[in-house]
């Protein structure tokens, strides 16, 4: 363990001087609590190991329902005194079980350990009778104050009695009898720098560990008669800090803004979410509004808060609860869709006004007014928070998991639309608008300082366009409820293709790179093609195209030499958020293991062209599929090499003295054998076999799955016919390829799945002979290791389960689609085992 000093865990004191009637409350509860200790010495604390029961203030509240749950969760035998203005028992029950419903928490199993206390913080000794408030000082261990006035735009004074003054009760209840361990959720708000989002004056600010406000600041940016609730928080932890100084073990806990949790529940008051709804009532919004303001969810702030409660080796007092590296994105409304026109603070709030009740905002001008300048400030800090939170690393006794931003928004808008008829406010919607799209590319190029036109050439633009109607059509089924998500994708496709343009104005160099001797994995689902290209890819002779690459081609920074592919490269956080949001990790469980640094097929990069196959199973987009077979994907393959030319730059920056050879896969290379010859002339295949009764079902299943992401569910049957007609085709074309092109079979060897299977090193080296390639034991020792690896991981995976006959087909069906392809596997002895 790192050793600490004291300096690391004494918080320092205020420079400067609380207002007079925040001065003369922390004087009173000071003296409470020393006249308190005088009068009995209380015994000591026992180990948080050795709770048995503890109180819990603010229990229907936000974050006290979470705190509740996790408490019983994490002590399986702890019972938890609920303080709840009732008027008697079982209306408390009721509410405690109202709030725990509506947030879809409530379990019947712990709910025995819950004791319902009938009473209220701001009434002396919480408003029970002495003999009650003696019984709980007698059982109680801890306190879990979380309850407070949460009113931001109200006076000190107005708010005293219940976030001051309840400090008082807690402090006699744990100072009598025994010491009891106190946790105290304050606030972040104490930090003018936080509530003003880093902003303007702030905007070079920092909080350090174990920090304290500054006293001016606060002066200037809380008025005590306006702005109350921060000081109401720093006079009850100026009380706390008093107490623990007297031997009451202490813990407060600064939280931040909190409006949701994890899976998507949404509080309708939260002042950033009003703000956010009430952009979409007027559709308009002020000019510096962004809606990545930090907003962490109340789950992982509980699991924080109760963690660190319960580790009896806790070193600090003071907890910064946040996350200090988020994930911020260059994102906007806009790229889901939602159109809003930028207007000046005050022609948005006139439109909000006139909507007079119905707004969100109604009533909460004050607050709005006072701290515009800051969150509508275009000078806002945009990378890292800058606040230290060491102790909560070093306390909380496991690793903590941020959702990301897109993530939580996401399941924050699934949560709302599956609650609308009790959603206060009205719904947003999305557009899946060509032209809306094409401004919005226009806004990237100019960002990045590109021509339009190098960005996006007028094919590209042709391409998406199709598209762009197709997912319009009725064939395409769209869920109104994923139109964002589908809009937010064909915008990060432009988005990245005006940072491909931006970094190759930066570095024209990359234009004389070149790619030698491709090989490309060609085989359908399920034939082993992931395998072998993970296996392969072990040799460090190979270079392949990892997911977070595929993601976001392009490091900002353009540090690829020491930043690409490490803990400090943001694309990895960012690929698994939008991986994580879109569904794709839960839609391909038990069929395609995804992990973002391992090598992923490569139709991410035809998919920037707006020109691929993969749509077609991606989407149900019938025209789409025709144009493109129509139109081929000449430019769609032209375009893949510019970009694999940046992939090759990119690559010798890490390794110069590598010569690296580019290992592909996709299945969809399958459909456009001719032109990948044309664009990669010295292209080597590896083509991976199995009988199409043991792959169909398994691809149909897959497709359903991914067009379940955005679209209504097709009849099984219909996606069946659909399949089966374009895997055939694409396999017979591929037959129709090698048959009429003898003079390039020397470029491919063939691969049977029960081979590969069975013995993959021998098919290994068996492809190493066929290519001339030598096989290096430190490749082959990396290649067994990751085998073994898998092998294990394997074990305890859930399989995938699927049936031809779910997707209304049958073995003859099957069996005479595929008629030329089996044909080819018995002229070719395929299915024969080579072992």
């Amino acid at each position: 363990m790192t050793e600490i000093s004291s300096t690391d865990t004494t918080v320092p004191p205020f420079l400067g001087a609380l207002p007079t009637h925040c001065q003369r409350d922390v004087n009173t509860l000071r003296q409470f609590v020393h006249s308190t200790i005088s009068e009995d010495a209380p015994a000591d604390a026992v180990s948080p190991h050795d709770f048995r029961e503890v109180l819990l203030t603010g229990v229907t509240g936000f974050i006290g329902r979470y705190v509740l749950c996790d408490l019983l969760r994490r002590n399986v035998t702890l019972v938890v005194h609920c303080l709840i203005r009732a008027d008697n028992i079982e209306h408390g029950r009721e509410r405690l079980r109202a709030a725990l419903q509506q947030s879809e928490i409530w379990d019947e199993v712990v709910a025995s350990r819950v004791r319902v206390v009938v009473g209220d913080i701001g009434q002396a000794r919480f408003g029970l009778s002495e003999a009650e408030f003696k019984d709980l000082c007698q059982r109680i261990d801890a306190v879990y104050h979380l309850a407070a006035d949460l009113t931001l735009a109200s006076s000190y004074l107005a708010i005293r009695k219940v976030n001051t003054f309840s400090i008082r009760n807690v402090l006699e209840l744990c100072l009598r009898t025994r010491y009891k361990h106190v946790f105290y959720a304050s606030s972040m708000g104490v930090f003018p720098e936080y509530f003003c989002d880093f902003s303007n004056e702030f905007s070079h600010s920092r909080i350090n560990h174990h920090g304290q406000p500054d006293l001016a600041s606060m002066k200037k940016t809380f008025p005590l008669g306006v702005i109350g609730y921060p000081w109401s928080k720093l006079v009850a932890e100026q009380s706390l800090l008093f107490a623990q100084l007297a031997g009451m073990p202490v813990a407060i806990f600064r939280l931040p803004q909190t409006g949701m949790s994890s899976m998507g529940f949404t509080q309708a008051n939260d002042i950033t979410v009003r703000l956010f709804w009430a952009i979409v009532d007027v559709e308009m919004m002020p000019e510096g509004f962004s809606f990545q303001k930090n907003n962490e969810p109340v789950d992982t702030l509980s699991q924080i808060l109760t963690a660190i409660s319960m580790n009896p080796e806790r070193r600090f007092t003071i907890y910064h609860c946040c996350d200090s590296q988020p994930a911020y994105h260059d994102i906007e409304l806009a790229d889901f869709g939602c159109y809003f026109r930028k207007v000046s603070y005050g022609s948005f709030k006139r439109a909000c006004q006139a909507r007079e009740e119905k707004s969100p905002l109604h009533g909460h001008w004050v607050l709005l007014d006072h701290f515009a300048p800051y969150w509508f400030s275009a000078n806002k800090v945009h990378s890292t928070l800058p606040i230290c939170d060491r102790a909560v690393r070093e306390d909380c006794p496991h690793s903590i998991q941020w959702p990301g931003l897109l993530t939580k928004y996401v399941r924050c808008g699934d949560w709302i639309r599956s609650h609308r008829q009790q959603w206060p406010y009205s719904m947003l919607e999305s557009r899946l608008d060509f032209d809306c799209l094409i401004a919005q590319a226009e806004c990237y190029a100019e960002r990045k300082n590109v021509p339009f036109e190098r960005a996006y050439p007028e094919w590209m633009l042709g391409g998406m366009q199709r598209l762009v109607q197709a997912l319009n059509a009725p064939d395409a089924r769209l869920l109104e409820s994923k139109r964002g998500l589908v809009v937010y994708h064909l915008s990060h496709l432009l988005r990245n293709n005006a940072a491909l343009a931006d970094e190759r104005r930066h570095y024209p160099e990359i234009e004389r790179e070149e790619i030698t001797c491709p090989i490309f994995i060609v085989g359908i689902n399920r034939t082993g093609t992931t395998y072998l290209h993970r296996l392969l890819a072990r040799d460090e002779r190979f270079w392949t195209l990892r997911e977070h690459e595929l993601v976001t081609p392009v490091l900002p920074t353009g540090e690829y030499a020491t930043v690409a592919g490490t803990a400090a490269d943001h694309r990895l956080a960012y690929s698994e958020d939008l991986l994580e949001a879109l569904g794709v990790f839960e839609a391909f469980a038990g069929i395609h293991h995804i992990e973002l640094d391992e090598p992923e097929e490569d139709f991410p990069i035809l998919n920037l062209a707006f020109a691929t196959w993969a749509s077609t199973v991606q989407y149900s987009v019938p025209d789409f599929a025709r144009w493109l077979a129509a139109t081929g994907s000449r430019n769609a393959y032209a375009y893949h090499r510019r970009i694999m030319q940046h992939f090759t730059w990119q690559r010798r920056q890490r390794q110069p003295e590598c010569p690296g050879q580019w290992l592909f896969k996709m299945p969809f290379h399958l459909m456009e054998l001719e032109i990948l010859l044309k664009t990669y002339p010295d292209a080597l295949f590896i083509q991976t076999h199995r009988e199409p009764t043991q792959f169909m079902g398994s691809w149909n299943s897959l497709v359903e799955r991914v067009r379940s992401l955005s679209s209504e569910p097709r009849p099984p049957h219909e996606l069946g016919t659909e399949m089966l007609a374009f895997m055939s085709g694409m396999l017979d074309g591929a037959v129709d390829f090698r048959t009429i092109h003898p003079e390039l079979e020397h470029r491919w060897i063939d691969v049977n799945y029960f081979d590969l299977i069975e013995d993959p090193f021998g098919v290994v080296r068996r492809i190493y002979q066929r290519f001339g390639w030598t096989l290096e034991q430190a490749a082959l020792d990396a290649m067994e290791e990751w085998q073994f690896l898998q092998a294990e991981k394997r074990r305890t995976e859930k399989r995938h389960r699927y049936d031809l006959e779910d997707y209304g087909l049958t073995p003859e069906t099957v069996n005479a689609a595929f008629k030329r392809y089996r044909d080819f596997l018995t002229t070719r002895d395929i299915r024969k085992s080579r072992s």
